[in-house]
């Protein structure tokens, strides 16, 4: 990467840092599942400048956010990472290689992200943060495990269409990709 794509990605990822402290459960059953804005950044990147800048702008983002590791620790670091990446890759790929309309490629990435982070939390980040199986915390907390499938899918999909949304609408408003295709032709 030149200079002042390495400059940008250090920049975004701290800022993005900076947005996880903006952060609100939106699904009440699952508190634990918190919203934030950070990845709208990484998503502005990535749509910006590709898939590497996006990814370590990420990296930035998660390695400045164990320092501060709210209730979910390094599991949901981990978590977050995960899902971050699977998103901007799908996101990625479906961009350069589909093709598809913007819009439809933030539907499709959220809800690939929702299945991947479902997996992660059944299998992972449940049983380790909470010493016990996963359909056991579920049933713990009075839902099925369907319901709680449609949940942790529900709230990545919100997550990431939000942070999609406003990433689009920053591309928009900061011509941040003919900034950004200008300098990658100099």
């Amino acid at each position: 990467m030149h200079g002042r794509r390495v400059a940008i990605v250090g920049i975004f990822g701290a800022l993005s840092f900076l947005l996880t402290f903006i952060e609100f459960p939106i699904i009440p059953l699952l508190p634990f599942l918190k919203f934030d804005p950070s990845d709208s950044l990484i998503i502005l990147v990535t749509m910006g400048y590709g898939f590497f800048p996006g990814f370590f702008t990420l990296v930035i983002k998660s390695f400045l956010f164990i320092f501060r590791a709210g209730d979910g620790g390094l599991i949901g670091i981990l978590m977050n990472f995960i899902a971050g990446t699977a998103f901007i890759t799908t996101l990625y790929l479906l961009k350069n290689f589909v093709k598809l309309n913007n819009w439809i490629n933030y539907v499709i990435s959220s809800l690939l992200t929702g299945v991947v982070a479902y997996g992660l939390n059944y299998f992972v980040a449940i049983p380790v943060y909470t010493n016990q199986p996963t359909s056991q915390f579920v049933s713990n907390i009075g839902i099925s495990l369907q319901l709680f499938f449609l949940l942790v899918l529900l709230f990545n999909f919100i997550k990431f269409f939000v942070d999609s949304s406003i990433s689009h609408f920053l591309l928009k408003k900061t011509k941040i990709t003919s900034f950004a295709q200008t300098k990658s032709e100099e």
